[in-house]
């Protein structure tokens, strides 16, 4: 009896103290109130216009992408033009949703119904760009209940102006804005609205909240389900949570019946190594959880996302788990997905994290609050001089005072209590403003770059006229979010024997595809004999089925196969062109015949952007100008070499855009051709660490595999005058550029 009585008491106990939040006290809305909020205001319109000016010039500089920006406005398009949610774009290398090249409907892969408002907003403006300023307005407006909510919890609106600045400023939510438009990054916001809501017990606004951010993503019904078991928990809002809870699942079940009835869920497949359905699934993760927590959490790349996750606060969330642990659904989801890009950190997969990791800093600011006013009272008790010192802490906070705040009844806070809010605010906004420097998402971050509008991307334009509106096309990534205002709009290669046009820029980002892949998939469509050219320009492709197809070119080094080369305008070309004025850092070295007797190809400059230290995941990028000496080139491949401490040669890159369609053979003497190498890292290269020498060599191109990296086959070089730290290695026959350390 004695210890049943006992458990009682220790379950009262506990459950009394699980009582966290109760009605909070009442702030007055002073003076310093408004001003307070004048200045979130000011923030957030200033991030309002920052990222609409920057994601719209970044439409305009075809820096955009068919995934999924050019989904998104053909689905919302389509709502408007008889087919609901209608999207015909996939990776047909990597995806599993190319169900058919008709098209499915949006519900199969993702249940996101704020759609169908969203498409009214094309009634007014047409265009990918609604879509960015939508998404940017929305997430912005989430700097406000970020700023209420700390204001009530923490008393202060000046403290409360730097949680807003923390939510504005979080890297995950700034690249989940970056990576072009997905309904679950409004959830930034509307999440928080939801909190703040349910802290203040302003339950129909909670419930309006709620439904708004479900109605984002199919996961997010999880979340609010959470929500309504904390309400039910920690502030013993019996009905409102209980209904969270069920309108939760109610929402699940509507979601089920709309997936199915699309076709999906589609994106199931990303989880399918962990069971067959949702029940194995959970049964595997319970009956093993050593060996989930080991494979999807405490390995490297899991683990270093959960690091991206907590480090732009600075880990203070691990100090509130009972706030955290809302973001766990979304956290599983990530860890054990299939996909890399879900536990990479970088893209909208973090969106609805954000939200939770605000909430769970502004309660760890409140739980190292309680801390110091515990080792104050006990300091206290240890002498009269520390109390004298600290005798702004002296008065006693009631047991729910305490719970809900940090001040006393009347908001107000002593001098030691500020100093330590903006200590504790200053620790984060200084992680966050690290983590914004690691990423690159600001443009106070190193490496940030404004999207350039230049001749090329103005050129594409005259492209796109080409094209009626009703016809189908196959075009790359960057293309697609031009074009996708059409029925049949495609990710190039899907559907490239099938669609009315085949649009490319061979110069573009060539994703789903590599550049040895895509350069195939090019010259099959070229050479096809069901796609003729209708305009080639600058490294622009415009192809039309039905018209004749290209000849083979006289210079290909050889009349057939996957060295053939079509019949291109000289014009196509003048993407790799260059005037002497562009030339980055002049150099005078000359590449020539294998006996040396014919000078074949000088090298006029070159740009090598590297750091004086790398490592595995530092990206390069390189960009060399070369001039034909001889109207008769053969056809020769550069390569980026790269010598390490232990005298080791490695082949860093021979990846240049555009460059199979314009090889040495088209090169006339005298022009400047500029050839960039596409962003690479050392990856998982076996490289001595130490002093290494970066250098580039001229090789025929019928040499491959291992023996391109045959001395004997490259081309001597020579370097007329000195040149910096640029050297000919004779022996080598290399150009010698620049030297880095390597970790």
């Amino acid at each position: 009896m004695k210890a049943s009585a006992s458990l009682r008491k220790w379950l009262a106990v506990t459950w009394n103290r699980l009582y966290l939040y109760p009605p909070p006290e009442p702030l007055p809305r002073r003076r310093s109130f408004w001003v307070a909020t004048a200045l979130v205001a000011g923030a957030a319109l200033l991030f309002s216009a920052f990222f609409i000016w920057y994601l719209t010039a970044r439409q305009d500089a075809f820096q955009t992408n068919a995934e999924d920006l050019g989904i998104m406005d053909q689905a919302v398009w389509s709502t408007l033009h008889g087919e609901l949610l209608h999207q015909t774009i996939c990776n047909i290398v990597g995806d599993t949703n190319c169900y058919s090249i008709n098209g499915i409907s949006r519900f199969a892969i993702h249940f996101e119904p704020i759609l169908f408002p969203v498409a009214l907003l094309y009634l007014l403006w047409a265009t990918p760009k609604t879509l960015l300023v939508l998404q940017t307005l929305v997430v912005a407006s989430g700097a406000f209940p970020a700023f209420w909510l700390a204001r009530w919890r923490l008393r202060n609106e000046w403290i409360a102006v730097g949680f807003a600045l923390l939510y504005l400023l979080h890297p995950l939510q700034n690249l989940a804005l970056l990576n072009d438009f997905h309904a679950v990054t409004f959830t930034s916001a509307l999440l928080l609205f939801v909190l703040y809501f349910m802290y203040t017990r302003q339950t129909a606004w909670t419930f309006i909240f709620a439904v708004l951010a479900m109605a984002c993503k199919e996961e997010i019904p999880l979340l609010v389900a959470l929500l309504g078991l904390w309400s039910l928990l920690f502030q013993r809002r019996w009905r409102s949570g209980l209904g969270l809870l069920l309108l939760a699942l109610a929402w699940v079940a509507l979601e089920l019946v709309v997936t199915r009835l699309a076709g999906g869920p589609l994106l199931a497949s990303r989880y399918a190594h962990l069971g067959n359905g949702p029940v194995d699934i959970a049964k595997n993760i319970l009956l093993h959880p050593l060996a989930i927590l080991k494979q999807y959490v405490f390995e490297r790349q899991h683990f270093f996302y959960l690091r991206q996750v907590l480090s732009p606060t600075g880990y203070l969330p691990l100090l509130a788990p009972w706030v955290l642990v809302l973001a766990l659904p979304t956290l599983a989801l990530n860890l054990l997905s299939s996909k890399p890009d879900m536990y990479s950190g970088l893209y909208h997969y973090n969106a609805e994290i954000v939200p939770v990791l605000i909430f769970a800093s502004i309660e760890a600011v409140v739980v190292i609050g309680w801390l110091a006013q515990w080792l104050l009272r006990r300091v206290r008790a240890l002498g009269s001089k520390l109390m004298a010192a600290w005798g702004s802490w002296r008065a006693r906070l009631a047991a729910r005072e305490r719970r809900a705040d940090l001040s006393g009844s009347h908001g107000h806070l002593s001098w030691g209590q500020l100093a330590l809010l903006a200590l504790l605010t200053s620790y984060l906004l200084v992680s966050v403003v690290r983590a914004d420097n690691t990423h690159g998402t600001m443009p106070f971050s190193p490496g940030f770059e404004w999207p350039v509008i230049n001749a090329h991307t103005r050129l594409a334009e005259r492209f796109i006229q080409m094209i009626p509106p009703t016809a189908s096309v196959s075009a790359q990534s960057a293309l697609v979010p031009h074009v996708s205002h059409r029925s049949r709009i495609y990710l190039f290669p899907y559907a490239d024997q099938q669609a009315d046009y085949v649009f490319l820029d061979v110069t573009s980002d060539m994703y789903p595809l590599f550049l040895g892949s895509y350069t195939a998939e090019v010259k099959k469509v070229l050479f096809s004999g069901d796609y003729g050219i209708v305009a080639a320009q600058d490294g622009y492709l415009l192809l039309k089925r039905g018209l004749p197809e290209p000849a083979i070119s006289p210079v290909s080094p050889a009349s057939s196969g996957p060295q053939a080369l079509p019949v291109l305008p000289a014009a196509f070309c003048s993407f790799q062109w260059a005037t002497a004025q562009q030339v980055e850092r002049p150099i005078r070295a000359t590449f020539s015949s294998l006996d040396g007797a014919q000078p074949l190809v000088d090298v006029v400059g070159y740009s090598t952007p590297t750091p004086a230290t790398i490592d595995g995941g530092t990206y390069l990028q390189f960009t060399f100008y070369l001039r034909a000496r001889s109207s008769s080139l053969p056809a020769l491949n550069l390569l980026v070499l790269l010598r390490d401490s232990a005298g080791r040669e490695h082949l860093l890159s021979q990846d240049f855009p555009g460059f199979p369609f314009c090889p040495t053979t088209t090169w006339q003497p005298g022009q400047i051709q500029v050839l960039k190498t596409l962003p690479f890292s050392l990856g998982s290269r076996q490289i001595a660490p130490g002093l290494a020498h970066i250098s580039i060599a001229l090789v025929p191109a019928s040499r491959s595999g291992s023996t391109m990296m045959d001395v004997q086959a490259r081309l001597p070089v020579q370097l007329q005058g000195a040149s910096g730290t640029v050297r000919a290695i004779p022996d080598a026959r290399e150009l010698q550029l620049t030297s880095v350390i390597v970790r």
